[in-house]
């Protein structure tokens, strides 16, 4: 079985971000929970676009770089959504007295600091 050029894994990567990117505009948790799942994808797309670069078989050097110059816009505009998301959410946070949830850089929600953290942290 032929292996897809590296291209091609960079364009269902693209594909994967674009979707997700649509997806972050929901405000229900199954739509950010399959978001995520295309994130992951994606990631696993660059893993064997990178494989494919490293083993000396981009056939198309020029259509690798096109194609990841787009995936960096296309993540740009994904993380300026997922960051306008965040300042809401702190912000509606800050606002009502509640600690803002954190996350892992996996996506995951992280331990809730203890309460006495969340006092200080006030002043």
């Amino acid at each position: 079985m032929q292996q897809r050029p590296a291209c091609e894994h960079i364009r269902m990567a693209r594909a994967n971000v674009r979707r997700a990117t649509q997806m972050c505009g929901a405000a229900n948790r199954k739509a950010l929970e399959r978001a995520l799942q295309l994130l992951e994808s994606a990631a696993g797309e660059m893993r064997q676009a990178e494989a494919g670069v490293r083993s000396g078989r981009p056939n198309d050097p020029a259509g690798v770089r096109r194609e990841s110059a787009l995936l960096k816009r296309e993540t740009a505009v994904m993380m300026r959504a997922i960051d306008g998301c965040a300042a809401v959410c702190r912000g509606l946070s800050m606002r009502l007295g509640c600690t803002a949830p954190a996350y892992t850089p996996q996506g995951r929600p992280a331990a809730a600091p203890p309460s006495s953290a969340a006092c200080e942290l006030r002043g």
